[in-house]
């Protein structure tokens, strides 16, 4: 899937309040992240971010909340 550069959608937004609700983890380690949400059933999350291209904006989302990336 080419999801390079994609926005956050709200299903994406959805499943990463999910993740980390559910888990508590270190929400800026993106391949534990990924792990998770693949194994918890959130798909698109895990998809977004196998492709590195999405971590700049993933990880600015984690900290500020603002979906609009860097």
């Amino acid at each position: 899937m080419d999801t390079a550069k994609n926005q956050i959608t709200p299903a994406i937004e959805e499943q990463i309040y999910s993740v980390n609700y559910n888990t508590g983890m270190n929400m800026l380690d993106c391949h534990a992240v990924m792990r998770i949400a693949d194994r918890e059933g959130c798909h698109e999350l895990a998809d977004y971010l196998s492709d590195r291209k999405n971590w700049p904006d993933y990880k600015h989302f984690i900290l500020t909340g603002d979906k609009e990336g860097v």
